[in-house]
C-alpha cells in the first residue's frame, strides 16, 4: 500500500513538473537570483490556484441540487482560469522589477546593513524632507476618482510610541482610511483600512520601512490582514521607504515579503509637478516644478501604478493613481500640522469643532492608543 501511494505521488509530481509552464520554471541557469525567486513564486501561485480549485470543488460536492452543484463547478473552473492568468501577469511584473532594480539578491535587510546606523526617531540627527517621524505630526488626505468629489478621508498620525524591530527603534505611525458619506447634513464615516506602520530613521536621514499591521475592512467588518509584514518574521525584510538624498533614476524596494508586500519606488525627478492630464496642483501645496516625483508600483498588482509628489519640508502632497496607464484617482494633501489639533484647521475640510470631535470619536474606536484623549 505504501509503495502504491508513493508511486501515485511521484506520478502526480512528474506530470506537474513536465508541463510547459513547469519546464519554463526550471530554466534558471542564466537567470539572476531575483528572477529565480520570481519563478519560485510563480510555482507557489499555481499551486495556490489548484488548492483553491479543489477546496471549492469539495464545497460544491455538498450541494444537493444538481443544477446548483454544476454551476458551482463551473464557477470554480472559471476562477481557476482567471487566477492562473493573474499568476502569469504577476510573474512578468516581478521579472520586469528585477530589471528595473538591477538586482541579483535583495540582501542585506536595511535594518541589518552595517552601513546603516539608527537613531531614536524622537531625536533625529538629520530629518527627512519627505517623510516626518516626529511625534505628533499629523496630516489629512482626500481620495477620489478623477472628476468626482473625494470619497475617502485618510488621517495619518505619528505616535509617540516605538517598537524595536531587529534591534532598531521603529516609530509607530497610524494610518486610518474612512469612506465618507453625507445624509441630511450628517457626515458618516465607514472604516476601510487601519494600518500601524513602522518607520525607522538612519543617521543619514533615510526612512526605513520596518513593517506594518494592515487591517482591512468591508462594510465596517474586519475581513483580513493582507499586506501585513514585519522584518525578521517569516523571512520578511525591511525596505527603504524614501531616501533623504533621492537620486533620479534609482529604484529600490520599500518592503519585502514575497506574496504579501513587494512595493517598489523609483525616483523620477527632483523638479517635478503634476502634468495637465494628472490634474491640478494641490491648493496650498503647489509644486511649481519643485517636488520630488516618484513612480511607485507593486508586482502583486501589475495593472496599478502611481506617480507621487513630495514637497520638500512638507512631505507627501499628491498621488496620481493609474490603471493600464490611464489616470483614475487622486490622493491629495488637505492639511498638515504637528498635533491632532491640526484636524480643527479649516483647510482640513472636516467641518466645525463638533464634526471634528465626531471624527476623533471614530478614530478613538479604531486606534485607542493613538487617538483617545488622556483622562
Amino acid at each position: 500500500m505504501m509503495l502504491t501511494k508513493r508511486f501515485v505521488l511521484l506520478t502526480i509530481l512528474a506530470a506537474a513538473f513536465s508541463s510547459p509552464a513547469a519546464l519554463a520554471w526550471g530554466n534558471h541557469h542564466n537567470d539572476s537570483n531575483c528572477e529565480k525567486s520570481a519563478g519560485s513564486m510563480l510555482k507557489a501561485c499555481y499551486f495556490d490556484v489548484r488548492d483553491d480549485l479543489n477546496e471549492t470543488i469539495a464545497s460544491c460536492q455538498h450541494i444537493a441540487d444538481r443544477g446548483d452543484r454544476w454551476a458551482c463547478y463551473s464557477s470554480a473552473y472559471i476562477a481557476k482560469g482567471e487566477d492562473s492568468e493573474e499568476c502569469g501577469a504577476v510573474h512578468e511584473a516581478r521579472v520586469e522589477a528585477c530589471v528595473v532594480l538591477d538586482e541579483d539578491r535583495y540582501d542585506p535587510d536595511p535594518l541589518l546593513d552595517p552601513a546603516n546606523m539608527f537613531v531614536d526617531p524622537g531625536t533625529p540627527v538629520l530629518t527627512n524632507p519627505y517623510v516626518s517621524v516626529e511625534e505628533g505630526h499629523t496630516y489629512v488626505l482626500r481620495v477620489g476618482e478623477i472628476g468626482e468629489d473625494p470619497e475617502e478621508l485618510v488621517v495619518v498620525h505619528v505616535t509617540g510610541e516605538t517598537q524595536d524591530v531587529l534591534d532598531a527603534p521603529c516609530r509607530i505611525v497610524v494610518d486610518i482610511v474612512f469612506e465618507v458619506s453625507e445624509e441630511d447634513g450628517d457626515v458618516e464615516y465607514e472604516l476601510v483600512e487601519a494600518t500601524d506602520d513602522l518607520f525607522a530613521l538612519t543617521t543619514a536621514g533615510d526612512v526605513v520601512y520596518c513593517g506594518e499591521v494592515s487591517r482591512n475592512y468591508e462594510d465596517g467588518i474586519l475581513r483580513d490582514l493582507d499586506g501585513s509584514f514585519e522584518a525578521g518574521i517569516e523571512w520578511a525584510k525591511a525596505g527603504t521607504l524614501i531616501l533623504r538624498e533621492a537620486i533620479p533614476g534609482l529604484a529600490h524596494r520599500t518592503e519585502f515579503a514575497p506574496g504579501e508586500a513587494e512595493d517598489i519606488i523609483q525616483y523620477v525627478t527632483l523638479t517635478g509637478g503634476p502634468t495637465e492630464d494628472q490634474g491640478d496642483e494641490v491648493d496650498g501645496f503647489e509644486c511649481d516644478g519643485g517636488c520630488l516625483q516618484t513612480f511607485d508600483f507593486a508586482p502583486l498588482d501589475p495593472e496599478s501604478t502611481e506617480f507621487k509628489f513630495y514637497l520638500p519640508g512638507i512631505g507627501f502632497v499628491l498621488a496620481v493613481g493609474m490603471e493600464d496607464g490611464e489616470v483614475v484617482e487622486r490622493e491629495e494633501l488637505a492639511c498638515v500640522g504637528d498635533s491632532l489639533n491640526t484636524l480643527y484647521d479649516a483647510e482640513c475640510g472636516i467641518g466645525d469643532a463638533e464634526q471634528v470631535d465626531a471624527l476623533l470619536e471614530e478614530l478613538c474606536k479604531v486606534s485607542p492608543d493613538a487617538f483617545c484623549a488622556d483622562d
